[in-house]
């Protein structure tokens, strides 16, 4: 399955007292302008799912599989936080103890007590 658009639900209102859901399908779809659809509902995690078919034939019946994909988000988060690792590693290999040899300022004459 692909992804074909959002579209809000609206209402229209053939008379004063029916009132019917409308859903638009993109203008990508013009070509089944005019077929008979045939709607099929279930539900999926916890919430309804609309299936619809142009096949008089279809039982109705369709099983949802995951992907094994990653989405682009998570593989994106997931290189930068590799990058990130071997950034910080390489930081702290070049970190050395210092000592009292290393005082930050070498001028004698701006350290007050020497030893």
């Amino acid at each position: 399955m692909k992804i074909l658009g959002r579209s809000k639900i609206t209402k229209q209102q053939a008379k004063p007292k029916i009132i019917y859901p409308l859903i638009r399908l993109p203008q990508s779809e013009m070509d089944i302008a005019g077929e008979v659809a045939h709607i099929f509902k279930t539900e999926y995690n916890g919430k309804p799912l609309y299936v619809i078919s142009l096949d008089e034939e279809f039982n109705g019946k369709i099983k949802v599989v995951q992907l094994g994909i990653k989405p682009n988000l998570e593989s994106r988060v997931e290189v930068l936080e590799k990058k990130l690792n071997k950034h910080l590693e390489s930081e702290n290999k070049d970190v050395k103890i210092s000592g009292p040899a290393e005082i930050r300022t070498q001028d004698p004459r701006r350290v007050k007590a020497m030893s």
